[in-house]
């Protein structure tokens, strides 16, 4: 039998936090409409049934000026609420199962600073495996061997990260994703130059340039510093 993907999107439900939000976000629309339909209506009453004088324009003001102050404040309130509900998809889109592997491995912490990469392979599948039962190591697949597997996931781990490291992590993207659904890279002890804030400087500038150069693929790599 074919193992299960756990990463797939379609083996997790909504909550009902996330049902009451919908709830929430409708109720807010129908209020906003019925509120601007109410201001039209209150307008067209006032142009076809009161005489254009000062008194009537003054409390027509008094009537329709509220309602369109609400009005406004509720619209505002929609395209916020519009904003971070497409947020709130942004996040949704990736998998609760690789959110919850993600934030699992940044809660790692290895025993100590290694000048191999071995130990921190291990320390981490130890730790994942308390959570991963179906977790391996460096499983081969068509000439492709990550340092870990989880199901349909691979973790590649780097320690301690040099340059030289880091240039061999477009390959490994290029490979293991024609084998793997998604890539994990780990990077421990990240040690470009004896410089700390120059090391950070140069780390930061290969991220982004690792991301656009595959930015067709990105949503399928996170890459994760320890």
């Amino acid at each position: 039998m074919a193992k299960r993907k756990y990463y797939k999107k379609r083996y997790y439900k909504k909550s009902n936090n996330d049902y009451n939000d919908d709830y929430i976000e409708w109720l807010i629309k129908l209020i906003a409409i019925a509120i601007v339909l109410l201001w039209i209506s209150s307008y067209w009453i006032y142009i076809k049934y009161i005489k254009p004088n000062l008194n009537e324009i003054i409390l027509g003001l008094k009537i329709f000026i509220p309602f369109l102050i609400i009005s406004i404040i509720l619209i505002i309130y929609y395209f916020y609420k519009k904003r971070k509900e497409e947020e709130r998809k942004k996040i949704e889109e990736t998998p609760k199962f690789l959110l919850d592997l993600e934030n699992k491995i940044k809660e790692f912490k290895p025993l100590r600073h290694y000048w191999k990469e071995e130990p921190y392979q291990i320390e981490l599948a130890w730790y994942l495996k308390n959570n991963y039962k179906d977790l391996d190591i460096e499983q081969t697949k068509n000439y492709t061997r990550p340092d870990i597997i989880i199901d349909d996931i691979a973790i590649e781990i780097k320690g301690p990260t040099t340059m030289a490291e880091l240039k061999t992590i477009p390959h490994k993207i290029i490979t293991y994703l024609k084998e793997w659904e998604h890539l994990y890279i780990v990077l421990f002890n990240i040690q470009i130059t004896n410089d700390i804030d120059k090391s950070k400087e140069i780390y930061n500038t290969w991220k982004k340039d690792i991301l656009e150069t595959f930015e067709n693929k990105k949503d399928r790599i996170t890459i994760i510093e320890i």
